[in-house]
This record gives structure tokens, sequence and C-alpha cells, in this order.
């Protein structure tokens, strides 16, 4: 008997501190985050029909990134630009200009740059 109340007893400690757990993770999430997606657009040619444009966006990776892998880079640079299209009540960007490139040159700055207009669309 004194078997199953002490697996019990560890059991519900088990439970407990995973349930604390998830619960300080769950408050620790920023709030900053839009629950509205950013749509990203790229290419020439976009129907643009019932959007209106906010202005010109610009997301790039930072100085500091440049340790980072060009995948990782390319990320940030993309929410970056997402944050400045978000930032101007947009939820779409037409990326006009881009110095993406997969290939890295010695010397050569690694920093990705979007160029874009930010877009509220109905």
């Amino acid at each position: 008997m004194y078997q199953i109340t002490k697996s019990r007893l560890l059991i519900t400690i088990a439970v407990l501190a995973m349930l604390s757990v998830s619960h300080s993770a769950i408050a620790e999430t920023p709030a900053s985050k839009s629950t509205e997606s950013i749509l990203l657009m790229i290419g020439k040619e976009q129907d643009l029909a019932g959007c209106k444009l906010l202005g010109s966006v610009t997301g790039a990776s930072q100085d500091s990134d440049n340790d980072l892998t060009y995948p990782e880079r390319l990320i940030i640079a993309r929410d970056n630009l997402r944050a400045e299209t978000a930032k101007l009540g947009g939820n779409a960007v037409h990326v006009i200009r881009s110095n993406t490139t997969r290939f890295e040159i010695q010397g050569v700055d690694k920093k990705i740059v979007f160029l874009g207009n930010a877009y509220r669309c109905e």
C-alpha cells in the first residue's frame, strides 16, 4: 500500500511541475507579435486591386548577423520587412528589390536587404 501512495505522490508532483513549467513559458511569450499574418509578394506583376499603398518598407539583416548561415540571415531580413509593414498597418508587402544571392564573396557585405511597398488589402 505504501508503494501505491508513493507512486501517486510522484505522479502528482510530476504533473504539477509540468503544468507550472508550461504556464511560465506561456506567460513569457512576447505580446508584440501580430496575430495577423503579412503576405509577402515577390515578382513584378501582382494583383493589387483592392489594396491601398501605405508606403515603402525595408527589411534587413544586421551586421551582427554575419556569423549566421544564409537561411538564418534571410529569415531575419524577411521578418524585419514584415515587422515594418505591420508598423504601417499593412497586411501585405510587395518586394520590389533585394540583394539576395546564395554565393558569399569574401570581403563583400553579407547583409541581406529587402525593399518593398507595404499595402493594406481587403
